[in-house]
C-alpha cells in the first residue's frame, strides 16, 4: 500500500516532465519557423508596393529615370509604361515615376489621354514598337522615345 502511494507523485512528475519538453519543443520549432521566414526576407521578390528608398529595385528605377531625366525637358507629359504583371504593379511604377519626376507630367500608357497629349514615352523593362514612336535613347533598364503626333489626312 505504501508503494502505491509513492508511484502517484513519481507518475505525476514524469507527465509534468514530458508535458514541458514537449511545450519547449513546440515553442523553439514556432520561433525557428518564423526567424527562418524572417531571415529569408531579402531574398523575397518584392512587389511595387513594397519598394522603400535603397533597395536595388528602386535603386535601378531611379537610374533609368535620371537618365530619362537628361533627355526629355521639364514641363513634358511623359506617358509611363512597364511590364504588365499587374494592374497593381503598373499603378505603383506610375506613382515612383511621377515622384521621381516631379518636372513633369507623368500619365499611364492606359489613360485614354495619354495617346493625344504624350510628347514622350518611357518603356521600363519593356520594348514598344507603335508607328508614332522615334526611339531617342535606349536607357539602363529601358527605352525612351518621341510621341510623334497625329497627322490628320484630309
Amino acid at each position: 500500500m505504501e508503494r502505491a502511494l509513492k508511484a502517484g507523485p513519481v507518475l505525476l512528475r514524469i507527465v509534468l516532465v514530458i508535458a514541458v519538453a514537449w511545450a519547449a519543443f513546440a515553442a523553439c520549432s514556432e520561433i525557428g519557423g518564423a526567424l527562418a521566414g524572417y531571415d529569408g526576407r531579402a531574398g523575397r521578390r518584392l512587389g511595387v508596393m513594397g519598394w522603400r528608398e535603397g533597395i536595388p529595385q528602386v535603386v535601378r528605377f531611379r537610374r533609368f529615370m535620371e537618365a530619362a531625366r537628361a533627355h526629355v525637358p521639364a514641363g513634358s507629359t511623359v506617358v509611363f509604361t512597364s511590364p504588365s504583371d499587374g494592374a497593381d504593379q503598373q499603378f505603383f511604377r506610375t506613382r515612383w515615376a511621377a515622384y521621381l519626376l516631379p518636372e513633369m507630367d507623368v500619365v499611364p500608357l492606359s489613360d485614354p489621354a495619354a495617346t493625344r497629349v504624350g510628347q514622350f514615352l518611357l518603356g521600363y523593362g519593356q520594348q514598344v514598337d507603335h508607328p508614332r514612336l522615334e526611339l531617342v535613347q535606349r536607357l539602363p533598364g529601358g527605352w525612351l522615345y518621341r510621341v510623334r503626333p497625329v497627322t490628320d489626312a484630309p
